[in-house]
């Protein structure tokens, strides 16, 4: 429910965020830094990276403080991700649709045929 605009959940959904949201501070806190985050990601609002970062990590909340972490690892590649245009998506969609070939064929065929299935695929 929190991937979704507000606007486009039915009543029965709306009412169970809401009481999700009440029931404890700490989710309440978790779904507005959540809801940052992806508004972030979605705008591409690389700039607003810093200050959500101190937020998450002052949160209070162990699962969002380790994901902060890792961020924080390897920060300028997060950054560029949120404030350049271009990406490597399709190489990686070609790396993905190799090795699902690679797996379906594992024992059963040689380099060759796996070749052939390349080149030749759809």
């Amino acid at each position: 429910m929190l991937l979704h605009h507000s606007k486009d959940l039915t009543s029965e959904e709306q009412q169970a965020l809401t009481q999700a949201l009440q029931a404890h501070e700490q989710i309440k806190r978790g779904a507005t830094l959540f809801q940052q985050f992806l508004h972030m990601v979605r705008t591409r609002h690389g700039e607003e990276l810093d200050k959500w970062l101190y937020s998450a990590l002052h949160a209070g909340i162990p699962e969002l403080r380790s994901f902060v972490v890792k961020l924080r690892q390897d920060q300028k590649a997060v950054q560029a991700g949120l404030v350049l245009s271009y990406s490597n998506g399709v190489v990686e969609g070609h790396v993905h649709r190799l090795k699902y070939l690679k797996r379906q064929m594992y024992g059963r065929a040689n380099f060759d045929l796996l070749r052939l299935r390349v080149l030749h695929g759809p």
